[in-house]
């Protein structure tokens, strides 16, 4: 498993991937309109009884760089593209300010879209009907 590596003044500094997928992870799940990470229908690693905070995403470190992809599933009824970007932003900041990484780009997978927590209609059926217009 590869590490982020910073060199520093002081020395080195190493951040193991589980730590880059946590912090990704919390800050994903932070923005609003995301009901969860990870491709719908689970995966071998939950059905062996593993899972855990990488659910979901998946962190690639090149030489002075991280790529980390991120698959998640959205509200019922929310901009797709709007919470996609703001997940974007929320994990590349949380990775500049928390890791001290540069270079992060962050690619957001929609693979579900919960419908289970989508507003209900009204049960008054007479609301749903248009008023006719009074005649002269």
């Amino acid at each position: 498993m590869a590490e982020g590596f910073i060199v520093s003044e002081n020395g080195n500094v190493n951040i193991s991937d589980e730590v880059l997928i946590r912090i990704s992870s919390i800050a994903a799940r932070e923005v609003d309109g995301v009901v969860a990470l990870g491709a719908p229908g689970g995966s071998l690693s939950e059905f062996l009884g593993k899972k855990g905070q990488s659910k979901g995403v998946k962190v690639d470190l090149g030489e002075n760089s991280a790529e980390i992809d991120i698959h998640i599933c959205v509200r019922f009824g929310v901009k797709i593209c709007d919470v996609a970007r703001k997940v974007q932003e929320s994990v590349k900041f949380a990775l500049e300010s928390y890791a001290g990484m540069d270079n992060v780009l962050v690619n957001v997978f929609v693979d579900a879209i919960d419908v289970d927590k989508a507003a209900k209609p009204a049960a008054d059926d007479s609301a749903a009907e248009p008023e006719k217009p009074e005649e002269n």
